[in-house]
């Protein structure tokens, strides 16, 4: 019995109740599960995914009407964020399984992921999740000098209790997988009309067989066709006679298409605005297709994958084009600085199927270069072709947006701060930053929205109200101003890792931080927020 089927079976004889309790599900394992069943890291992954609460966000996204698919998908990137940046396939897969044995998530979904994820047995530290629901305002709080906490305000809905021993949710029959229709799902069989299934007859009618033609009538047509055949044959040689036809009109020339010139050497001297060498690594480069607003386009096979470029008709159409490149998944790190752009997306971060991509480009001469991996290349193997180049334009090392600039030297330095690949859909950026205190790991971020800064905010309200150790919450503020973010500091369950997330209002940040201390020391985390 495959391990997800072994604890659908484990919630319906106990009840969703063994999902509450991360020591208690990790003995509940222990006793039950062959050892043939599960690695040590199967249960690892298990055990975080309920310790970190990955349950909760997933059912909510389906509930508000999420593809499973793609709600695993989010509940993964959370869960493996949490875990430090684990492996996010691996993290997936063990949301998808909470999911199967809650009747939330089809089996194909789980095996999508059990198909190919890596095995971890390690238990890296922890960072942001999924959004989870209010629970209620934050106690009254005593906060440090400079600067002051005030209480959360306003009562939130309590979250849903969870199901009743051997009942699931939405009161299905037994518990079988709910049908859902999966991305790339192949129709039944039945579904589709069979070959020779058109044009049947009535119930109780044969067709009827085609008539045989008579032989008379075949031997009238071939008749005819010699007659029409000699008097062709008579028309020519009368027209002709015994005179050589002179050579007739040629078609008139037309305007001659601009040869493009392909050879590594011109192709490096015309993209020069790009990098010093644009073909390194570069093979088989022929002339493409241009689209709309394109006035040149090379394509080169390149180790891995295939490189692009394009050299655009006008300023707007390389707009046109940086802005449709340059998007907010998971698993981006992106610069924009007007004159100059470049993306990276790493489909690992960003738990898709979708290819590897680094893209730059260059206002001054309009042209960009897009390197595409094959399919399972590693974005670190398409970045080793990209600085090959000698590029232009180099990846972003710290914080780029003014504003969360000004929120991370509120206390932190911006020098200390080290961009990443972000970890969820609508971050613009996030960098890791090294705190002036040991033990203390950092991670701060801009969303481009503030309803999507206000959605992390809620769920770290959440695991505060839930939390058995806390420290401040609700809102910090400068001296006696006004409020102006979001504070929460609480010790987990098992009291290993303390949290302290804060985030700011100030218009067009939507920034947020979030700090941990794997040694479980709250108070150190509280001590070193802020920082002088």
């Amino acid at each position: 019995m495959e391990l997800h089927e072994a604890l659908r079976e484990l919630v319906a004889s106990h009840g969703t109740s063994i999902l509450a309790d991360a020591t208690g599900f990790r003995g509940v394992l222990d006793d039950v599960l062959e050892e043939d069943q599960a690695s040590t890291g199967d249960i690892n992954l298990l055990v975080d995914a309920v310790r970190f609460d990955a349950l909760t966000p997933l059912t909510q996204m389906i509930d508000g009407g999420a593809d499973p698919a793609r709600a695993v998908e989010e509940a993964g990137m959370r869960l493996a964020r949490n875990r430090g940046g684990d492996d996010q396939a691996a993290s997936s897969w063990a949301s998808a399984v909470l999911g199967y044995a809650v009747g939330r998530v089809p089996e194909a979904v789980v095996m999508r992921y059990r198909s190919h994820r890596p095995a971890s047995t390690a238990l890296p530290p922890p960072g942001a999740a999924a959004a989870g629901p209010p629970l209620q305002s934050p106690p009254q709080t005593a906060w440090p000098s400079p600067p002051t906490m005030l209480p959360g305000h306003g009562s939130a809905p309590q979250p849903g209790q969870p199901g009743q021993p051997g009942q699931l949710p939405y009161g299905q029959p037994g518990y079988g997988p709910p049908s859902y229709g999966q991305p790339g799902s192949v129709p039944p069989v039945g579904s589709v009309p069979q070959p020779g299934s058109y044009g049947a007859q009535p119930h109780g009618f044969a067709p009827a067989p085609p008539k045989k033609k008579s032989p008379l009538v075949w031997v009238a047509a071939a008749v005819v066709g010699l007659v029409v055949v000699a008097a062709g044959v008579t028309g020519l040689v009368f027209v002709s006679g015994d005179e050589d036809p002179g050579p007739g009109p040629g078609p008139s020339p037309g305007p001659e298409t601009p040869t493009v010139d392909v050879d590594p050497a011109a192709i490096d001297s015309r993209y020069d605005s790009l990098a010093s060498k644009i073909t390194t690594g570069a093979t088989d480069c022929k002339v493409g297709t241009a689209g709309s607003g394109e006035k040149e386009v090379i394509e080169c096979t390149v180790p891995a994958g295939s490189l692009r470029l394009v050299t655009y008709a006008d300023a707007e159409s390389l707009t046109a084009a940086r802005t449709a490149r340059v998007d907010h998944r998971a698993g981006t790190l992106s610069s924009d600085k007007g004159a100059t752009a470049l993306y990276q997306f790493d489909p690992e971060r960003g738990g898709t199927s979708d290819p590897a991509i680094v893209y730059w480009d260059s206002q001054h001469k309009l042209q960009s270069a897009t390197i595409t991996g094959d399919a399972g290349s590693k974005l670190d193997s398409l970045k080793t072709i990209y600085t090959s180049t000698s590029p232009r334009v180099v990846e972003p090392v710290n914080p780029q947006h003014p504003v969360l600039r000004e929120f991370i030297n509120i206390n932190m330095s911006v020098s200390s701060c080290t961009r990443q690949l972000t970890y969820f859909a609508g971050e613009t950026e996030e960098s890791s930053c090294q705190a002036n205190v040991d033990g203390v790991v950092v991670n701060v971020g801009r969303y481009s929205t503030q309803r999507a800064m206000r959605a992390d905010r809620k769920y770290y309200r959440s695991q505060y109200q839930k939390a058995p150790t806390k420290g401040s919450g609700g809102t910090w503020k400068f001296g006696e101003g006004p409020a102006e973010g979001a504070y929460y500091a609480y010790l987990d369950s098992t009291g290993e890792t303390a949290t302290l997330y804060w985030d700011w209002n100030k218009a067009d940040c939507h920034c947020y931080g979030v700090a941990w201390s794997f040694d479980g020391d709250l108070q150190k985390l509280e001590d070193w927020w802020p920082s002088e």
